[in-house]
């Protein structure tokens, strides 16, 4: 790869948080542009895990995987301990229908696939963001047709053997693409962390600005309403970032902040388009879905600081074993 290109890649790795933010307001602002960049939404999302599998080093990804019991209480806490607590929340405040069904879908979704992108953007463990987001993801054709019916009495067109094959071959193209990277560009990938980085905030750019794609028109319709779902989407997310995080507070810090990570932001899309044919007459839960994804993308640059903080605060436990250390 020539120098110019190196360059760009490790600038945009560098400055990861704030081009994400302003993908989404370039997509809010141009509707065409978003247009044209939502037919190319499974090239990003290619494109951002190939560059997730870059960040990850193959050792610490391992050490991660060995941790079996923690992985497993992670993927079953953000794959069904978050909607369930949804569920909770919905049935005591008894929020309008609109908010409690989107909430509801949000929750169910497995955790956003960019999730480990993100991760390493903010300096939190890539390889366990990347464990819980494919171990939910890869599940999520089995396990979210019942859980939507069960919880949000919503139908989901979901064809679990197309879908699992489809998720299928991007996390595992994407893996193994990153596999003949590593042999055959192995230094190259070594020297340029950033750029690595910078290869998953290109996906997650595109990606930004196609899921803008139509949002215009909902906010235009009802600014108020919009304000108001987004705003809530915002809460709903911290919240549940934080939640997750005290929840596993026993872990190293690293890992904490990253089960917290995988908590609030979701999957909004792939729900948002099983439950597409079910949500025809129900523009007022597609709303909350749509305010439901600028969390996703501005929230990194707001909360990149305080991350570094408590990143830099002294633990409160004996030092962690190695396994517990992620390559940023």
């Amino acid at each position: 790869m020539n120098a110019g290109a190196n360059a760009l890649l490790a600038r945009a790795g560098r400055n990861g948080p704030v081009l994400l933010c302003g993908g989404v307001l370039i997509g809010l602002i141009t509707p065409a542009l978003a247009d044209a960049a939502r037919p190319l939404m499974g090239v990003a999302v290619f494109v951002f895990t190939l560059g997730a599998f870059l960040k990850v080093d193959g050792t610490v990804f391992r050490q991660e995987a060995a941790d079996r019991q923690t992985i497993f209480l992670i993927v079953a806490w953000s794959t069904f301990g978050v909607p369930l607590l949804a569920y909770v929340l919905v049935q005591a405040l008894r929020p309008g229908p609109d908010i409690a069904l989107g909430l509801l879908l949000c929750t169910l979704a497995p955790p956003v696939g960019s999730a480990a992108a993100i991760a390493a953007m903010l300096g939190l463990s890539a390889p366990l963001a990347l464990l819980a987001t494919i171990a939910a993801t890869l599940a999520a054709p089995l396990y979210l047709p019942p859980l939507a019916a069960t919880l949000a009495g919503a139908e989901l067109a979901i064809d679990p053997l197309t879908m699992s094959l489809r998720l299928a071959a991007i996390i595992g193209g994407a893996g193994l693409t990153s596999w003949l990277l590593r042999r055959y560009a192995g230094r190259w990938v070594a020297e340029n962390p950033n750029a690595m980085t910078g290869i998953a905030v290109l996906g997650l750019l595109l990606v930004a600005i196609g899921a803008m794609g139509g949002m215009r028109e909902q906010i235009v319709a009802g600014p108020a309403r919009a304000l108001l779902q987004l705003v809530l989407a915002f809460l709903v997310n911290v919240a549940l970032q934080v939640v997750g995080a005290l929840l596993f507070a026993g872990l190293e810090r690293r890992r904490a902040l990253t089960v917290g990570l995988v908590s609030g932001n979701r999957n909004i899309t792939l729900v948002w388009a099983a439950a597409a044919p079910f949500l025809a007459h129900q523009p007022g839960v597609e709303l909350y879905l749509a305010m439901s994804v600028f969390p996703i993308f501005m929230l990194p640059a707001a909360t990149q600081r305080i991350v570094a903080a408590l990143l830099a605060r002294p633990a409160t436990r004996a030092g962690a074993t190695p396994q517990q250390v992620s390559q940023r």
